[in-house]
């Protein structure tokens, strides 16, 4: 595990920054995907490294969030098949990219995601009650497949997708919706760790400290409500993301 200290002690802040604001809203992974990248990895090592953290943060904040009796696992159990689905395909894609288009696809996701984080999410999306009809049930399970299809091939911005399906295709609540996004994502996560495993294309020393961080993070993020601290993120977030993103797609 030969890493130097200003870059192990980059990767610690950033693993702590985005276990938190992955647990409390989402997009950590647009913090640390660029940051890995600016430390000289490819691409698509990056995409497979920040798995390893993804799961050491989930697992964290799932135990607690169970501990505290809100997680429904009958329908965890319901919505992770799609997931886990897509995620396979998604992963399997992505490490068979090559580096540069890799690159050039995270960029420009990160810049969209990042005009996204700015959104206020609990302005823009108003949770719908009632049973879903056979019809909005299948076109929500879609959905799932899709957004695990990209979460496999891309883990930056995939909690936000994970909000919009939950919220707006499954009815849920913010609350419960960020909840189910934190298991759903843990629960995919070992399928992408194999698959970018097997393909070499994950960086144990990055990796280790970034979980350490992040677990530090979703501990913090996940005995805080949604409204606490989310102001304060969403700007410094926003600026951040940006700024990598530019780079990543101008220079």
């Amino acid at each position: 595990m030969d890493v130097e200290l200003i870059p192990a002690l980059a990767l610690l802040v950033g693993g702590i920054v985005a276990g938190f604001v992955n647990v409390i809203a989402a997009g950590g992974s647009l913090i640390t995907m660029p940051l890995l990248i600016f430390m000289g990895i490819s691409p698509t090592s990056a995409n497979g490294t920040v798995r390893i953290a993804i799961l050491v943060q989930g697992l964290t904040a799932t135990f607690r969030f169970h501990r505290a009796g809100k997680i429904d696992w009958k329908v965890v159990l319901k919505l992770v098949l799609p997931v886990w689905a897509g995620a396979l395909v998604g992963a399997i894609a992505a490490s068979k990219m090559a580096d540069t288009d890799f690159k050039a696809m995270i960029g420009w996701i990160t810049l969209v995601a990042g005009g996204v984080v700015a959104i206020d999410f609990k302005k823009m999306l108003a949770s719908r009650s009632g049973e879903l009809s056979k019809t909005r049930s299948a076109i929500f399970l879609l959905s799932l497949l899709i957004v695990g299809f990209y979460g496999g091939l891309a883990q930056a911005g995939v909690g936000y997708l994970f909000l919009a399906a939950l919220v707006i295709g499954g009815g849920y609540t913010l609350v419960d919706a960020n909840i189910l996004k934190v298991v759903l994502v843990m629960a995919y996560t070992p399928i992408a760790i194999v698959v970018f495993g097997i393909s070499g294309q994950i960086h144990i020393g990055y990796a280790v400290l970034l979980a350490v961080g992040q677990a530090i993070g979703a501990h913090v993020g996940a005995g805080m409500t949604l409204t606490k601290g989310e102001k304060i993120i969403r700007p410094i977030l926003t600026l951040v993301v940006m700024a990598a993103a530019t780079k990543l797609v101008f220079f």
